[in-house]
């Protein structure tokens, strides 16, 4: 490389500083073992892009973001001239390219523009570029921080040789680009090449020199010499599950609170960057309930003009299966509701496949998340999850590891849960992959770590298969520009595929093994009797407004709710009164206002009845009677009352004359009561006595007739 201003021997016209320190530059060991980031926190670099498998150059692209100094050669200014001559300039080009310091040094974002004073030097504005030992166990974290260890080779350069000013914005950004090599031997040396001695993952240093001040630094990581030819395949995948409501708060309140939708709208947005520049297939986990929301716009509007499931298609992902409302597999596997869990299940993709019609949710992947369903997974749920297709189980390190630390995980091997008779593979998910970068590290910053960690393990075992899902904390959806950049690194490895996390290769477990039985958090049997409870109000309601009547349906959508772990004990409470309040509504609409005496003139005269509905629906019932003087119907009387007041004639027969109380009840068609303890008081006056009493009367009237007339004929 042209201009490197790297070396051997100090110059002989130098000062007594410059000799000391090119007496420095000039061996590897006391480079080891002077570290220009000592007793500092200087950043100011901001790393952009990186060449992560580097064989014969250092490549990073970096934005400097301190008080950007000029990037021109330095100059000197003499106390008898204004400016200085050529030889002067010269000369204190020289001496810039020979150290990174000449004199005092100057104080961090001085103004470059300044005339120094009189005789004195401008500081020169140098890069160093430092490789250091491959790491052996060392804390990634703690080498990015800036614990980078012994140096092993240093190249140094005038600023301007590797920075470029952007007119337009006047940023500054930094492009290092030095050769690299393996080092035949110690003694063996290039000004201009950074040399290695061993390959593996190895820190670079890259330092922004004001004299004797570093105003810039950044410690990264590169994979140096990686021998892939006889590596095993790395398969990777991407996981993202976006939630629905956050808790149930009101039955049937099925909308989203304003901060879910603000939540949502965010995940979305997020997901339709992702799947716009990420190749790298995502399997999507997307609440069912958003399912219709998506479609008629009350999410994802007017922020985000985008067609998601052609999206998804591009991306080559996949959907994840999901019950439509939060059921706990394990939960409903101990409470005997195998079949209500599989009935969500239906249920959910159902409604994905009307936001997704060109995807079918598969069912070989569960997350074992409380945002998806819960954090825990019980021997009954996993042989459950296993008969419905399940084929393994995706948790994050902390939930497999039961907390953290969990060093001891490898996340590029697969785990195992083994408890009693169930047994299903486990993808150990990364989580590194957050879903914003932090103020201090970049982007690529965070791509480097979490690559770094790969290969750190591909290094130690490089024989061993294995896959990956990297996710972000609680299988949020991960940062487009970090899951990008994590592409472009392991792209340049051949033996990397990128696929689905359903098509993840099923490898031996070779974490430890989840052996512990746990108990779900939620008792879906007391939801059970509650619903039982509930169920016979609505059953009998329905018998009255008839079993397709939308507010039955609406009361059975809403006991399925009882089941979602999103509703507390408080929601359960809610969920009675609401059920028990509304089915009594319906029932109080029917009355009977009637008082005073009924007559029954006639031996079969039938007992009329008038029975009001107050609702503005028919209504089914039976009249039943009470009354042991009349003979009344064995069954009770079906009928059906329309709004309003219904006149009704119930057929009798009286076994008597006189008065007496006739009970009413009016009863479901499930028959219980609707309408008790409604008593008349009806009077019987048959012709079965009364006409014969009149016609003996009439007969003795007429034989007295006779007998008067007879006797007057005799006397005339």
């Amino acid at each position: 490389m042209m201009g490197i201003a790297r070396r051997r021997h100090c110059a002989s016209a130098a000062g007594l500083a410059t000799v000391l320190l090119a007496a420095l530059l000039a061996n590897a060991a006391p480079l080891a073992r002077a570290s220009v980031t000592a007793d500092t926190e200087t950043s100011g670099l901001r790393l952009i892009a990186s060449t992560f498998f580097a064989d014969d150059s250092v490549s990073l692209t970096y934005d400097l973001v301190v008080n950007t100094p000029e990037i021109t050669q330095p100059t000197t200014v003499a106390a008898d001239r204004p400016s200085p001559t050529g030889d002067e300039v010269s000369t204190s080009s020289s001496s810039i390219n020979a150290t990174p310091s000449t004199t005092l040094g100057a104080s961090q974002g001085a103004d470059p523009s300044e005339i120094a004073p009189p005789g004195v030097y401008e500081p020169a504005m140098i890069v160093r570029v430092a490789i250091h030992r491959p790491l052996n166990g060392e804390s990634l974290t703690d080498v990015v921080t800036g614990n980078a260890g012994d140096v092993i080779d240093v190249v140094t350069a005038p600023l301007n040789q590797f920075a470029a000013r952007d007119v337009a914005t006047n940023t500054v950004s930094l492009n290092i680009d030095v050769p690299l090599q393996m080092r035949s031997s110690y003694l063996a040396y290039l000004g201009d090449v950074l040399e290695y001695v061993d390959p593996g993952i190895t820190p670079i240093s890259v330092s922004i020199i004001r004299g004797t001040t570093v105003i810039a630094h950044d410690v990264t990581l590169i994979d140096v010499g990686w021998q892939y030819v006889d590596a095993a395949p790395l398969t990777m995948s991407t996981v993202a599950h976006i939630a629905g409501r956050s808790t149930l708060t009101s039955p049937g309140d099925g909308s989203l609170s304003a901060e879910d939708i603000s939540r949502v709208n965010n995940e979305l947005s997020h997901l339709a960057s992702l799947l716009i520049i990420s190749r790298i297939p995502i399997s999507l986990a997307i609440a069912p309930e958003l399912a219709p929301l998506l479609v008629d716009g009350t999410i994802a509007s007017s922020e985000i003009d985008v067609d998601f499931d052609q999206l998804l298609v591009d991306n080559g992902g996949e959907l994840l299966s999901l019950p439509l409302r939060n059921v706990d597999p394990s939960a409903a596997a101990r409470a005997g509701l195998a079949e209500r869990f599989a009935t969500e299940l239906d249920a959910g993709n159902l409604s994905l496949q009307n936001a997704f019609p060109s995807h079918i949710p598969t069912r070989t992947i569960w997350l074992v998340d409380e945002s998806a369903t819960s954090d825990i997974v019980t021997e009954e749920g996993a042989l459950l999850l296993g008969d419905l297709g399940v084929q393994r189980l995706v948790m994050n390190g902390d939930a497999y590891a039961g907390g953290i630390p969990h060093d001891s995980l490898d996340v590029t091997l697969p785990g195992l849960y083994a408890v009693g008779s169930a047994a299903l593979p486990v993808t150990i998910a990364d989580h590194s992959v957050a879903p914003s970068a932090t103020s201090v590290d970049t982007a690529t910053d965070q791509a480097v770590l979490v690559t770094a960690q790969i290969m750190e393990r591909r290094h130690a075992r490089p024989e061993m298969a294995r896959s990956i899902i990297l996710t972000s904390t609680n299988f949020a959806v991960p940062n487009a520009e970090v899951l990008l950049a994590i592409e472009r690194m392991l792209t340049d490895d051949p033996t990397v595929q990128f696929t689905t996390a359903s098509a993840l290769p099923l490898l031996t477990a070779s974490n430890r093994a989840l052996v512990n039985s746990t108990t779900p958090s939620i008792d879906l049997s007391q939801r059970q009797l509650t619903a039982d409870s509930l169920r016979g109000l609505i059953d009998d309601t329905a018998s009255m407004l008839g079993i397709s009547n939308p507010q039955v349906t609406r009361w059975n959508e809403l006991l399925d709710d009882l089941f979602d772990g999103r509703g507390d004990g408080k929601f359960v409470v809610d969920m009675i009164d609401l059920v028990t309040a509304e089915t009594t509504e319906v029932r109080n609409r029917v009355s009977v206002p009637m008082s005073g005496t009924v007559n029954l003139t006639g031996r079969d005269t039938p007992l009329p009845l008038v029975i009001e509905n107050s609702g503005t629906e028919p209504l089914t019932v039976l009249v039943r009677l009470n009354a042991p003087r009349l003979i009344v119907p064995e069954d009770p009387v079906r009928t059906v009352l329309l709004p309003g007041t219904n006149s009704l004639q119930v057929p009798v027969e009286a076994r008597t004359n006189g008065s007496f109380e006739v009970e009413i009840e009016v009863l479901s068609p499930a028959q219980t009561p609707v309408v008790s303890g409604v008593t008349i008081t009806t009077t019987a006056m048959t012709l079965s006595g009364f006409g014969r009493l009149v016609g003996f009367g009439l007969i003795l009237v007429l034989i007295s007739w006779w007998i008067s007339h007879l006797r007057q004929q005799r006397r005339q």
